[in-house]
């Protein structure tokens, strides 16, 4: 955790009264970061900056929770196979798609322990995001798969659809790509919406008033 101190003071007849207020910050408020959404109770961020110290993230990758000062971090490695592995599932029930296998192979064969990390997760941490993966709050809760698939699926619908640019590798790669898609299947990332206050220094991702201007 870190800590972040605003002093406040007040000229009062011929004394001044100063106040030190003392604001906890999470290990990504040190970097430039904007918020992407949320899932379930986790914050998804995009780094705008290399991130070094409890956990290595950049421009590249994605970020559910903050680190130290506000919920441990899971980073999402490699986008672009996230997207791969979203669109293998797909491929299974679409036969449109199946000349996208080969598109999708070089990101496909890399490992799913190797496209998640989790930094400094407690067993009750685990525990309590392994529940939550399956709450009837969220619009496609887990049913079957892995924790680590739904994540990564999720993940790469999100990407697929929404930060493209994130995927270039295969989107760049496919023509017309969305008119094959009428459903979402893994997605539970829900955005905040415009003019909400958001604590993300960077701003909201999708309605960012800086972006704007």
């Amino acid at each position: 955790m870190r800590l972040g101190f605003h002093f406040n003071f007040a000229l009062v007849g011929n004394t001044i009264n100063y106040n030190l207020l003392i604001i906890k910050m999470s290990h990504i408020d040190s970097f430039k970061h904007e918020l992407v959404g949320m899932l379930g109770y986790l914050p998804v961020y995009h780094p705008l900056e290399e991130i070094i110290g409890d956990y290595k993230c950049g421009p590249n990758k994605l970020l559910l929770g903050g680190g130290s000062g506000e919920h441990p971090a899971l980073v999402i490695e490699n986008l672009t196979s996230a997207v791969a592995y979203f669109l293998d599932e797909e491929i299974l029930t679409n036969p449109d798609l199946k000349d996208w296998e080969k598109i999708i192979a070089p990101f496909i064969d890399i490992p799913l322990a190797d496209l998640i990390t989790f930094h400094d997760w407690s067993i009750d941490r685990y525990h309590s995001f392994f529940e939550m993966t399956k709450s009837v709050v969220l619009p496609n809760p887990r049913k079957e798969e892995d924790t680590e698939l739904w994540i990564i699926l999720g993940i790469g619908e999100f990407i697929f659809f929404s930060m493209p640019q994130l995927a270039k590798d295969i989107l760049n790669n496919l023509e017309n790509p969305y008119k094959h898609f009428h459903h979402m299947s893994y997605n539970n990332i829900m955005i905040v919406p415009p003019n909400i206050p958001v604590y993300a220094n960077g701003g909201n991702l999708f309605f960012n008033k800086k972006k704007a201007q």
